[in-house]
Formats: C-alpha cells, structure tokens, sequence
C-alpha cells in the first residue's frame, strides 16, 4: 500500500485507505489539470482558432457562420461550439493590449499559465465591461423607480388638489341626494351627524363634550 510520499497523480485510488490520501492524489491531478490546462492556450486553442480566421476570413460575401461543411473538412467541427467561438477570438485578438491586466497583450496573458481556460481568460479580460454594464443597469433600475415615485406623487396631489375642490355645500347637496335617492328622511340624516360629530368630539375633544 503506497504512503504520502509515494502519491502521485497516476495512483489507483482503490489501493488508498484513507480519505486524507485520496484527496492527495485528487490535488496532484489537478495540479496536472491545471497545467495541461494553461498549455492548452497556446498549443491547442490559439492554433485551432487561427485555423478559424483563416476559414472565416474565405468566405463569401453575406455569410455569417463558417458552414459545418467547411468545419468537418478542416476535421474541427466535432470540437464544441463555444471553445471553437473562444479560440477564434484568442486569434483575433492575440496582439490587443488590455490596459487593467498591466496592458499585457492577449497573448501574453495566454502564454502567462494564469488561465487554464479561454472562458476564464475573457471573464478577466471583460470584467470592466461586465461590471459598467451591471452599473448602467442598477442606474436606469433607480431612475425608474425615481420617475415611478415622482408619477405616484404627482398623482396624489391630483387626488388632493381634486378633494380640495369640493366645497361644503355641494357635499350638503349630494348628502340630501343620496337620502332622497334611498328614502330616508332628511331630519334622520341630521341627527346621524350630529351624534357622529359627538362621537369625535368625545373622542379627540372629552373636555368639550363634558362641559356641554
């Protein structure tokens, strides 16, 4: 059974009998991983996506896409879409110097073993974009609800203002209305009010209604 020194990336992990030594094997594959994984860059994608340029750069006026035709001929169109679309920008902009990485090139960022992956290489490359974007949209976000806020203010003082409008005498009015409209009696809709008017007094004004 092999101990801690003898570990390497190629032990079968049923030999091991501890968790401890698995996850010893686990970190020295992906230590290896990682390794390939920023070889790759350079020796794997930027070739792959020179290759692209090249057949994008052959076609024909109007087309858009690399035709799948076209992709198995160069034997790549079985390599997945969004690695195919990474590479080619790798190409593209190899020699584009990116001024918040310590305006190294593209290249040189890729050559630097820092990325193991072209998705991670552009989320670093494109995270001042990312980030204005999400600024520009929590910025409209608040300005929305700022015009919201002022569009309901607005329209609480058209309710207030059109409140305000009404005078006494035509809520007097549209009281005697509405007795007559249902038949009731207009001496019942003043004693209504009056011991409604009591109820408040006695309630906001005791000392009022004591002393009457």
């Amino acid at each position: 059974m092999p101990n801690q020194s003898n570990l390497s990336a190629s032990t079968d992990l049923s030999t091991l009998s501890s968790d401890s030594e698995v996850g010893k094997v686990l970190q020295l594959r992906w230590k290896k991983i990682e390794k390939a994984g920023a070889k790759a860059l350079v020796e794997f994608d930027k070739p792959l996506g020179d290759l692209l340029c090249k057949a994008r750069a052959a076609l024909e006026e109007g087309q858009k896409q690399i035709p799948s035709k076209t992709l198995n001929h160069l034997n790549v169109g079985d390599i997945d879409r969004r690695r195919r679309s990474e590479s080619e920008r790798l190409s593209r902009d190899w020699d584009i110097e990116v001024p918040h990485l310590d305006g190294k090139t593209v290249g040189e960022l890729a050559a630097s073993g820092k990325w193991s992956m072209t998705t991670s290489l552009f989320a670093a490359i494109d995270k001042p974009v990312r980030e204005a974007k999400a600024a520009e949209r929590k910025a409209a976000k608040a300005a929305e609800k700022a015009e919201q806020e002022a569009a309901d203010a607005e329209d609480q003082n058209e309710v207030l203002i059109e409140r305000g409008s009404v005078s006494l005498g035509e809520i007097a009015r549209e009281a005697l209305l509405q007795c007559d409209l249902h038949g009731h009696d207009v001496s019942a809709l003043v004693k209504a009010i009056d011991a409604e008017l009591l109820a408040m007094l006695d309630e906001v004004h005791p000392e009022i209604v004591e002393a009457a």
